[in-house]
């Protein structure tokens, strides 16, 4: 509704990023770690998604799902599905999904080539 009495603010632009096919490596502690998690039902997925968050602007997100109703891309690497939503594909292109055993349990961890920066606990990046 218009007033006439306000100025109209100018349109927002949304751009949205272009779909990458993604690339991504595993690394064989994490393999070993998805092994355990998906037992012997190789029919489930790894989603590796991106939230807006964490104190550096985006973190990551790993799940292990039947199915998604995300528009993704499917990576198969030595029989593990992993899905990436296209949305966020430019983001994670060239990843490498790392496990990493620490001294109060252990943890995924994502190497990302495209990380400008990321925080001290790795969980987000910018």
């Amino acid at each position: 509704m218009d007033c006439n009495t306000c100025d109209t603010a100018p349109a927002v632009v949304i751009n949205k990023p272009d779909v990458v096919d993604v690339d991504l490596t595993i690394t064989e502690k994490a393999k070993e770690m998805l092994s355990s998690a998906f037992g012997d039902d190789m029919s489930h997925s790894l989603l590796v998604g991106v939230l807006s968050g964490g104190c550096s602007g985006y973190m990551y997100d790993l799940q292990i799902v039947e199915s998604t109703d995300q528009d993704c891309q499917v990576v198969e690497i030595d029989g593990f599905k992993v899905l990436v939503p296209n949305a966020t594909s430019h983001l994670l292109d060239g990843i490498e999904i790392d496990y990493i055993d620490r001294l109060m349990g252990g943890g995924f961890k994502i190497n990302n080539p495209n990380a400008s920066s990321s925080c001290g606990c790795g969980e987000s990046f910018s």
